[in-house]
Formats: structure tokens, sequence, C-alpha cells
């Protein structure tokens, strides 16, 4: 009996290890569209960032077809993975007019119809790229501040620090709109044409500046998740700004496998329902302070900043998993549950820092929309994994193998496997080889 049961504990921490692989943390694999939008000589200006992923591939794409009609990407013959594939910067140097093409189309402002407003169109004329940048994304400028933008992205084709894979790449460009006047837009979509998951995948970081430059609100930022189909100017905003800053928060909690591992530690970890409150709102409160300093764009922007919080976060979880693994879950106390929470919060902050220098009431809106969202999110994983824990509790047929110790066997090796990958993360950024 106990060979079968070591069989099936080591099987299913197998599998639900080598799922764990291909988990997204906060960080990793970030996909981001920021845009700031403004009014220019008549017209309307873009300075856009996008995965260029999302620009290069095709919304029909394979990652188990041919490379065919995907410009400036070469297969790594090393590598057996969609995201090894690489950047040919030379084809990209020596023809950049598709990459100009596709950017003109990545982006869709829309205007209303000049019949009803209820019927919209985007703009058809194409806009001028006169600017486009590509980096990696460990190594990005900043792109929150307006002037800065302005004062460092002004090269025709600037890829000087290109990354090799194609899936390390942001590109950063300047559209111009001549003749669209910033008053007459109601909306900004992402390209129909888009791989859907990127489309799926991505957070929206919209900062729309208005007309009236003596205004003191003059800056307004808008958060959503997915497909970008976000409405301009100021009718229904507080509702669109508040929907959308709260899809984000349950949408990052969603695909934060590490955030969902470290919530069914707390439940497996609770001997009684009042040491689960307690927990819970440790962690609510710890979480809840780091991104308020996420949204007033206080964090730090070392590229060894990400990789350091990842590593924490998988650290916390690999702790707490070894905790309820020994029998010592005396040892998850509401205050090293609330310190858990702090670097947790820090990995959602990081998009929220992306939001920073609003005016201070819409960084309140944008902070509790996003927070609203993480706790709608925790609570409906708790009102689907509590009844299945009772109902496991009460009817498991194998005595000699606690339910406990089987689910946090995985969750101890998924945070084992993360531990070690975002360390060597870690030491990539702060320029140690492990070699």
């Amino acid at each position: 009996m106990h060979s079968f049961t070591g069989r099936i504990r080591s099987t299913l921490a197998l599998v639900l290890l080598l799922a764990a692989t291909q988990a997204q943390a906060h960080f990793q694999n970030f996909l981001a569209r920021i845009v700031h939008i403004e009014a220019h000589m008549g017209g309307t200006l873009i300075h856009a960032r996008l995965p260029l992923a999302s620009v290069l591939l095709p919304k029909d794409w394979n990652p188990d077809a041919a490379l065919q009609g995907v410009p400036y990407v070469m297969a790594n013959n090393a590598e057996d993975s969609p995201d090894a594939l690489l950047l040919d910067t030379r084809a990209l140097q020596r023809a950049p007019q598709e990459l100009q093409a596709r950017l003109a189309q990545a982006l869709q402002l829309v205007r209303p119809t000049q019949q009803q407003d209820a019927n919209t169109r985007p703009i058809e004329t194409a806009p001028i790229i006169s600017a486009i940048r590509i980096q990696p994304v460990a190594e990005r400028s900043p792109f929150t501040h307006l002037p800065q933008i302005r004062a460092t992205l002004n090269l025709p084709l600037d890829i000087s620090q290109a990354p090799s894979e194609m899936a390390d790449a942001l590109v950063d460009f300047r559209a111009f709109y001549p003749g669209t006047a910033l008053g007459e837009l109601i909306e900004i979509r992402s390209s129909p044409n888009e791989w859907p998951d990127i489309a799926a995948r991505s957070i929206n970081i919209i900062t729309f500046y208005s007309n009236d430059t003596g205004s003191k609100g003059q800056r307004t930022c808008l958060t959503s998740s997915g497909v970008l189909a976000q409405r301009l100017g100021s009718d229904s905003q507080l509702e669109w700004r508040l929907r959308d800053s709260l899809g984000s928060g349950f949408h990052h909690v969603i695909i934060g496998l590490d955030h969902v591992l470290f919530m069914l530690i707390l439940i497996l970890a609770a001997r009684h329902w009042r040491g689960f409150v307690r927990n819970s709102l440790a962690f609510t409160l710890g979480h809840s302070i780091t991104l308020a300093i996420g949204a007033a764009g206080l964090l730090g922007e070392a590229p060894w900043f990400i990789p350091l919080i990842e590593t924490a976060i998988a650290l916390s979880i690999l702790y707490s998993g070894a905790c309820l693994l020994m029998g010592l879950e005396q040892r998850l106390l509401a205050g090293r549950v609330f310190f858990i929470g702090l670097l947790h919060g820090l990995g959602f902050a990081f998009m929220l820092q992306q939001a920073s220098g609003q005016a201070p009431g819409d960084l309140l809106l944008l902070w509790f929309g996003f927070n609203a969202g993480i706790e709608l999110a925790q609570l409906s994983i708790y009102a689907l994994a509590l009844p299945l824990l009772w109902l496991l509790a009460r009817y498991w047929p194998l005595p000699q193998l606690p339910f406990r110790t089987l689910l946090a066997t995985p969750c101890l090796l998924a945070a084992l496997f993360w531990s070690g990958q975002r360390s060597l993360d870690l030491m990539g950024a702060l320029g140690w080889s492990p070699v």
C-alpha cells in the first residue's frame, strides 16, 4: 500500500511540476500595451510600446507551422519552442518598411460618423511612423513620463540593443495622425489581426492628454486587460475606468499561478475558520499596501528589481509549502502572512507603476479598482476551493496518504522549480554568470 500511494504522489507531483514550468508569473512574459495619446499640430500624436510579437505574428499564426509570412523572424534550431523564435535584425535594418506598415495598423483610432455617435468607424488614413525603437524586456527604458519619452524616442530605427529572441522584444514607436483632431476621438482599439493568444494576455495602459493643457486634470490613465477597446473622452469615464481597473486586477490573479498556489496553501494550512480569516485579512492588507506604493509610482526601476521580487515570491511559497508538508502550519502566523502579502503585492504593483504620474483622484480610483478586482478573484477562488477541500476531508478514501500532503507536494515542487529558475534570472540581471 505504501509503494502504491508513493507512486500516486510522485506521479501527480511530476505532472503538476511539468505544468508549472509553463506558468506565468506576475512579471515573466509580461505583455503590455502602453500608449500615450496627445494633441499635436491639429492632429493626434501617439507614443506606444507594444510586444513586438503582437505586431509581427498574424492572427492565424500556429506555433507548430512554418514561419512563412512572418517578417524579420527566424527559427531557432537549437530549441523547439515558440518562445525561441529569433529576431532577424539584419533583415530589419535592410528593409524596415514592412515593420512600419504593421505599426501603422497596430492601433486603431475611432471616431463617430457624422450621422450618429452610436455608429463608429476606425480612421482609415494611415499614420506617419517617425520613430521606432526595439529593445529587450529586461533592459527597457522608462515609458511613463511623456517628456522623457519625447526626448528619447527620436530615431527612425533604433535597434542597437535589440534582443536575439522575439519573445523578449518590445517595440516603441511614434505615430502621427494629421488632420485627426484629438477631440474627435471616442475610442482606441488594438488591431483585429493580432494573434489571439497575445491579445488575451495583454494589459492595456492608456494615458490620454486632454486638449486643454491648462486644466488641472489634463492626464487620464485608463487600464484594462485583453483585447484593447478603450473609450476616450469624459462621458461615462468614471464607470469605464473603474470597470477596466477591476477587470485588470481580476485577470492578474487568474493568470498568476504562484498567487493561486499560495492561496491554496493558506486554505490547506487552516485548522480553524478563525485562523483562515485572520491570515486572509493579513494577506489582503499586505498586498493592498504595496499596490498603493505601485499606484503612486514609487517602485524601483533597476533591472534587478523585477527578478528579485519574483524570486522572493517563489521562496515565500516554498517556505509556506514546506511548513504545510512538515506539519508546521502554526508557523504561518498572521504577521508572516502579512509580509508574504507585501511581496505578492509588489508583483501586482508593477502594472500600476506603469500608470504613475496621474492626479491623486485617478491614482485612488486605479488602486481601488485594481485591488477590488484582486479581492473578487480571491473570493471566487476561495468559494470554489473551500467546498471541494471540505468534501475531500470528509470522504477521502486513503487514510495512509493525507490529502493535504498530496496537494502540498506539487505546490512545494513548483515553488522549488520557480525559485531556481528565477534565481538564475536574478543573477543574470545582476551581471553574475552561473557558469
